[in-house]
């Protein structure tokens, strides 16, 4: 008798004793957890250079600019833009790379086949020792890794942070169109209205010049007068063709920004009403963790980079692999049919790593090289952020009080020109000193005109800043999600 079978003590005992030991030791070495890295900058209360707002910034914020070809430009932007368009394959791939993580912790089911057909022939009558055979078969099979220390579940992790970290890149990719269509638009208004101005300055340029050529021709004026007159038209006519350029520039970056082609741009036409500059709301610093797509990115990569330091430290541990293999064949040797039968075959395998070098260790390096690289990315992001609210605060302001002072300066240039223009109707000054209050008036205007851009542009750069606006073109589901996430109560 087979002692194995009949002692009460089986001799395969001690096997299955060391394999659950295994297995044990396995489970409770899996569930260790691995050191998970969080940044340790810390984020201020408020803005040093603004007061602290608990009202957030709109986020479809080019509404509050009141220009209805700028919102249109933005909404077209959002959908056509190619980069945008990219941006979202790759949130495609990520997003199938995921399901295949996901894959690995369900058992994979296949199905299998095959037939044979073996035939021997010899030359001379001998004693036939090999028989014809004929036969086949199918069936299934069904493989499972058992993730006992919790590898694939942190490959899983690892591969949703990926797919939240493309999902954030288009949702930057996306901030970034819209802020440079509404960049480039406000550089064209701004051009197009110095051009109106520069061409007023061309104009009475030219007619002073013809004024002191003629008082020059009756001797009431020196050569050192006229060729003074010559050189300020000249400069006022060679600041005109740079603006026309600016404006087709500025024109062809939007065509492109939208979907278009660059000759495509007779289309762009701005508004010519007043644009509004809106009073910035810009929040909590903390609620850039949850508004800005590059902080949000940042995250994703160092949720990533988390598991796979939990994915590296699981390759020491053992592997669990299950196998299963069933079905129906038949086989017919030398032509004497046996009839179906049914097959199956089930084997488990446990493998854990003792030597290959050092490469268990090397991953593991890796995995944590990777790790403190994703927490200081995380850090310079955050203070990034922060720098860059901070200087489009200050930027702001000053250009409010710039503009302010611009803005009282050219009341005083009308007032002095329309007091000009009184003095001249009267006969008690000649045309000269009325064209030089013209000039005046008209050099302001430039200046307050550039002063008006460069606060549209201010305004645009802080909504860049605090991240808003791609949240109005996510889809509704993903919108409700980051409304929740970004909630004051959330």
């Amino acid at each position: 008798m087979n002692t194995c079978l009949s002692q009460p003590n089986p001799c395969f005992g001690p096997s299955l004793r060391a394999v659950a030991a295994v297995l044990t030791a396995a489970l409770a070495l899996g569930g260790c957890k691995t050191p998970v890295a969080k940044p340790s900058v810390e984020v201020p209360g408020q803005f040093a250079a603004a007061t602290s707002s608990e009202s957030e910034p709109e986020a479809a914020w080019w509404e509050r600019f009141g220009d209805p070809v700028l919102s249109d430009l933005i909404r077209r932007a959002a959908y056509e833009n190619r980069d945008v368009k990219i941006a979202a394959e790759r949130v495609r791939a990520a997003r199938a790379g995921q399901t295949i993580s996901r894959s690995w912790l369900l058992p994979s089911i296949g199905v299998v086949g095959g037939a044979v057909d073996q035939r021997t022939s010899y030359g001379a009558p001998i004693n036939n020792t090999i028989p014809d055979v004929k036969g086949a078969g199918a069936g299934a099979d069904v493989s499972w890794e058992v993730d006992l220390s919790g590898r694939l579940r942190a490959g899983a992790a690892a591969a949703a942070a990926d797919t939240r970290n493309a999902e954030h890149g288009m949702q930057g990719v996306r901030l970034l169109v819209l802020t440079d269509v509404a960049s480039n638009y406000f550089i064209l208004v701004g051009a197009l209205r110095q051009l109106e101005n520069m061409r007023a300055i061309s104009v009475a340029q030219d007619e002073t010049l013809r004024l002191v050529s003629a008082r020059q021709r009756a001797g009431l004026a020196t050569p050192f007068d006229v060729e003074r007159g010559q050189a300020a038209a000249s400069n006022a006519h060679a600041a005109i063709p740079p603006l026309e350029t600016l404006a087709a520039v500025s024109r062809h970056r939007i065509a492109v920004l939208v979907g278009d082609q660059a000759f495509n741009v007779a289309s762009i036409t701005p508004w010519n009403g007043d644009i509004v500059v809106p009073v910035s709301q810009q929040g909590q610093p903390a609620a850039l963790l949850q508004r800005r797509p590059d902080l949000l990115a940042a995250q994703a990569q160092l949720d990533a980079a988390n598991a796979r330091r939990q994915q590296a430290k699981a390759e020491w541990f053992p592997r669990l692999l299950l196998t299963a293999v069933f079905g129906r064949g038949s086989v017919t040797p030398n032509a004497m049919a046996l009839g179906p039968a049914r097959f199956s075959n089930a084997a488990a395998l446990l493998a854990m790593p003792i030597f290959n070098a050092g490469r268990t260790q090397a991953m593991n390096d890796i995995a944590q090289s990777g790790q403190s690289e994703a927490v200081l990315h995380y850090e310079d992001a955050i203070v990034r952020a922060l720098e860059d609210v901070e200087n489009a605060l200050t930027s702001i302001q000053d250009e409010r009080e710039r503009a302010q002072l611009l803005q009282s300066a050219a009341q005083s240039a009308d007032a002095a020109y329309g007091h000009a223009q009184s003095l001249y109707s009267r006969g008690q000054i000649d045309l000269l000193p009325l064209l030089d209050a013209e000039r005046t008036r008209l050099a302001v205007r430039v200046s307050a005109n550039d002063s008006s851009t460069q606060l549209l542009l201010d305004s645009v750069q802080l909504y860049k800043a605090l991240g808003g606006g791609w949240q109005v073109f996510e889809p509704k589901p993903a919108r409700a999600a980051a409304n929740a996430a970004h909630s004051p109560n959330s």
